[in-house]
């Protein structure tokens, strides 16, 4: 079998896409339920590709064919939508979203009885004439185009129409690189509709290609970047802070320290005077004022205490031993890394990582 530099490389791309499906699936670093639902859509899309590399060879062998009997063209955007759809957080469809596997299972059920009957005569309907098979094969056709496109569409509100947060920007740039790769490849399928000829995905695979090596390379990190954050809160979240201050001797003061140590405001990285003010029922002057008189001299330095401290019980943490020093810092309420090395510097004398050698 003599296969070209292209066919080549869009089967080494499938396979690629496979791989990082399955990475995806079993890695711990890589466990979240949005994540799941990627690597799914990344193991069907790999499905979907072997089955189209092969026609596009000319060859159909026995696993090819058995792929065949399911339609999964109907079954990755449902997979796919899912995953921006706890992504993003969206509460939209969240209830009704087991209907988008509905037209997966009715029409492959369907296309089981058809390809029995006409491929392999295991069973005799009478009323499948070959007129009806061709309408039923067209009928797939056009609704695997408006199915894709338009769960596509309704995740772009997901996305693109509500507030995400800064590191979410690759997930845009992921659904607008798959977006243009949908399009093109309805645009196959709709030549495909009005022809009756099956165009080659060659290069519908060799795009694809690219958007896979981008992901590895790129949006790996991105996703182990996610689910340590999701880890760390979740670890935070179940203990109680390692900070002991003394109460002090004004009433608001004792709340706000309350505030800290039990309720761990200080991981909100939008927290501010005024919102802290909110909190103690009383003005942001008076705030300031209140804590010109502690230590601390201002509301900013005590929250930056109450953050590093945090850190460094992560840090010591072996549980996230392997966990980047940018979560740890985002985490525990810090905006930026650079924010979150200078004052724990300042406040420890030691850089994160110097000190996360020290406690190791």
């Amino acid at each position: 079998m003599n296969l070209s530099f292209l066919q080549i490389f869009t089967l080494v791309s499938i396979i690629h896409c496979f791989l990082l499906g399955v990475v995806v699936l079993s890695s711990k670093f890589l466990r979240s339920k949005a994540n799941f639902y990627l690597g799914i859509s990344l193991v069907i899309l790999a499905i979907v590709g072997v089955n189209n590399w092969f026609w596009d060879i000319g060859k159909n062998p026995f696993l090819v064919r058995f792929f065949d009997l399911f339609l999964w063209q109907f079954l990755y955007p449902a997979a796919l939508f899912r995953y921006f759809l706890l992504v993003t957080k969206s509460t939209s469809l969240k209830n009704s979203f087991k209907w988008f596997y509905v037209p997966f299972i009715i029409l492959s059920f369907f296309n089981i009885i058809v390809t029995f009957h006409n491929l392999y005569g295991w069973i005799n309907i009478s009323f499948l004439t070959q007129e009806i098979i061709h309408i039923f094969y067209k009928v797939i056709s056009f609704l695997s185009i408006i199915y894709s496109i338009a769960l596509l569409f309704l995740s772009f509100g997901m996305i693109f129409l509500k507030k995400t947060k800064a590191h979410f920007l690759w997930i845009k740039i992921f659904w607008i690189l798959f977006f243009f790769i949908d399009a093109y490849g309805a645009v196959l399928e709709l030549a495909r509709f009005f022809s009756d000829e099956r165009k080659s995905h060659t290069y519908l695979w060799i795009a694809f290609s690219l958007v896979i090596y981008w992901m590895i390379y790129i949006g790996l990190y991105k996703f182990k970047f996610s689910n340590e954050k999701f880890e760390i809160r979740k670890f935070l979240e179940n203990t109680k802070s390692s900070n002991s201050e003394s109460q002090g001797t004004n009433d608001y003061l004792n709340k706000l320290l309350n505030l800290l140590t039990t309720q761990k405001i200080y991981l909100n990285a939008q927290l501010n005077r005024e919102k802290v003010a909110e909190m103690l029922e009383i003005s942001p002057g008076y705030l300031s004022q209140v804590l010109s008189k502690t230590e601390y001299k201002n509301l900013t330095t005590i929250i930056n205490y109450y953050r590093v401290e945090e850190a460094k019980l992560l840090l010591r943490n072996p549980e996230f031993e392997n966990y980047s020093l940018v979560s740890v810092g985002l985490e525990v309420g810090f905006n930026s890394k650079s924010t979150f090395y200078n004052t724990f510097k300042k406040q420890t004398g030691l850089t994160p990582n110097e000190f996360k050698k020290q406690v190791s």
